[in-house]
């Protein structure tokens, strides 16, 4: 009989039976990271601050700044300039910079102007009408207001403007100038072209601006401000962003995330839940089956029904992974991937009753290393509350993580590749921080069934370098050397590592109520059992290390699996009836 050899350690797939699981999928996988091959534990957490107030369900990082929300705030930098972020959710869309809130939308002037010509004039006569817009302190123009009444003109007379609004008091929008358009023939045609900006005023406004000095068109004039109930912000391409309201799907004017045109809304059949842009493609999830939407402009996206029953039942699970969106249907968990591809990724993982077991439409989801993380509470067959997160791999065949770790609200940072989430402490914490210690992960291999039963006597557990028994000896060694010296510093007078005299030591030497003896190294501890069962019966716990260990005689018996709690990566575990037998396994 061949030798049982793992390696190449995969996840859960909970849908299938125990024994038809593929060779290196498992029954049980806890905390385990499962990212090359190795069975080796995620870090433990670290807190990095605590939120006041609350309770919030959505966290994001503004600079140095956590903002924390009550409700499902889709939150995304702008195309414009660093320092503003723009979100919905939060009551109207708004608009961030520093400190600073704002409402998105820049109000247009809502009164007309009134045109009056003076003094005399000659030539041909033109009829002309004026508007005027605000402008904020950020560059972003309004709507313009309604035209004023038409004049006719003569070269060589003055236009006066009066009924000119102020700047709006509530709500501020830090406007602080006006543009003024009149309207004019030029090389596309009869249009309103610029001719001035002034301090914004609601004093009367005198043109004088000779016919052949006007400038661009109104870029605004098919611009709207964005509407109230907004939501599902994204950040797309080429300065676009898009978002929804009720069945209606919106996109910003490039570069413009204050102007919504409505020009460019596209509909769905049905209410829009949530959006995400994997490439140069829009998904729109909503609550019958998916749209996707393509295009490079505005005013050129198409949009186009997929064909799949996959309603999006909670928009708080929805991810963008950057290769693939993920999002919870009551069948299980959904995925429309760059190529177009969409299906069910948890097919081979959950039935559709299980999966609703776990209250998909209450868990909240992020993403670590391109898989979706949700976290869920929900009741086990006994009635006894249970809570944690799924960890789903969506590349290839897909398999599943179970973590410990229970969150209210997740953050993936792009720029930094690192997820955090907030507890229901209101404490925000890094998950898998990199100077943690390893949580204790557990994994059960699938039931191997022999052809017949057999004795295996010997099992060889091979660790990743650094985590040896020799290796944690050496550094207890290293900790007593550092203990003995920092001893035999203090004990002598004459040594400087300890005390002196103010400005004895170069300045920043040591810390404050420090000093300057060598550090004490962390223990290098190595906790790892391997159970062995035969026919569902354990009958040994090894914690022998990358040395062949001897498994108890006696009995034979045809179903064997592997059990394994550790905080140390193991790279492989065989199991054979002989040494020899063993010797002759490839060690890759």
């Amino acid at each position: 009989m061949p030798a049982l050899k793992l390696t190449g350690f995969s996840g859960e797939t909970p849908r299938i039976v125990p024994r038809l699981l593929p060779p290196t999928a498992a029954q049980v996988a806890i905390d385990a990271r499962l990212d090359d091959g190795s069975l080796a534990p995620y870090l433990a957490p670290a807190l990095v601050t605590t939120l006041e107030g609350g309770p919030f369900n959505t966290i994001f990082r503004y600079g140095a700044t956590w903002l924390g929300f009550s409700g499902t705030v889709n939150l995304a930098p702008g195309p414009v300039a660093d320092d503003r972020l723009y979100y919905t959710g939060d009551g109207v869309p708004k608009l961030r910079v520093g400190d600073d809130v704002y409402p998105l939308a820049v109000p247009r002037p809502q009164t007309a102007p009134t045109a009056t010509p003076s003094g005399g004039g000659t030539g041909d006569v033109q009829t002309r009408v004026y508007v005027y817009t605000f402008v904020t302190g950020f560059g972003e123009e309004s709507e313009p207001s309604p035209a004023s009444n038409e004049i006719d003109w003569q070269s060589g007379q003055t236009v006066t403007l009066s009924g000119i609004e102020n700047a709006p008091v509530s709500p501020a929008r830090n406007i602080t100038k006006q543009r003024f358009y009149r309207s004019q023939s030029g090389t596309v045609g009869t249009d309103l072209y610029f001719i001035a900006e002034r301090d914004v005023s609601a004093a009367n406004f005198v043109d004088t601006v000779p016919v052949d000095q006007f400038a661009e068109p109104l870029p605004s004039r098919h611009w709207n401000a964005p509407p109230d109930d907004l939501a599902g912000l994204i950040a797309l391409p080429n300065g676009m962003m898009a978002a929804f309201a009720g069945k209606r799907l919106y996109f910003c004017e490039p570069y413009r995330p204050h102007a919504w045109p409505e020009i460019y809304v596209l509909t769905a059949d049905v209410a829009i839940v949530a959006l995400a842009a994997v490439g140069t493609t829009v998904w729109v999830l909503t609550e019958g089956v998916p749209y996707r939407v393509m295009g490079s402009a505005p005013d050129a996206m198409v949009m186009e029904k997929v064909e799949a029953n996959l309603p999006c039942i909670n928009t708080r699970a929805v991810v963008d992974l950057g290769h693939a969106v993920a999002w919870p249907t009551n069948e299980g968990l959904a995925v429309a991937r760059s190529d177009g591809a969409v299906g069910l990724a948890s097919k081979n993982l959950f039935a559709p009753r299980d999966w609703l077991r776990l209250n998909p439409q209450i868990m909240r989801a992020g993403q670590i290393e391109g898989r979706w993380i949700g976290s869920y509470t929900a009741a086990n067959e006994a009635g006894q509350d249970i809570s944690g997160s799924l960890i789903i791999d969506l590349y290839g065949e897909s398999f599943l993580i179970r973590s410990s770790i229970k969150a209210r609200a997740w953050f993936y940072e792009l720029s930094s590749s690192e997820l955090f989430f907030l507890d229901d402490l209101n404490a925000i914490r890094q998950f898998d921080h990199p100077s943690s210690q390893p949580l204790p992960l557990s994994w059960r291999s699938k039931e191997f069934v022999l052809p017949k039963p057999e004795n295996l006597g010997v099992i060889l557990i091979e660790t990743g370098a650094g985590v040896s028994e020799d290796a944690a000896e050496d550094r207890q060694a290293e900790i007593d050397a550092i203990v003995d010296e920092r001893a035999a510093a203090i004990a002598d007078e004459d040594n400087d590592l300890v005390g002196g005299s103010v400005g004895g030591h170069v300045l920043a030497g040591a810390a404050l109520a420090g000093d300057l003896l060598p550090l004490v190294p962390p223990p290098l501890t190595v906790e790892v059992a391997v159970q062995v069962y035969a026919d569902h019966q354990l009958v040994a716990s090894i914690s022998t290390l990358n040395r062949v260990a001897r498994l108890p005689s006696g009995f034979t018996a045809r179903l064997w699996e592997i059990a394994v709690a550790s905080n140390a990566q193991i790279e492989q575990i065989t199991i054979a009836k002989t040494a020899d037998e063993l010797k002759q396994v490839p060690s890759q």
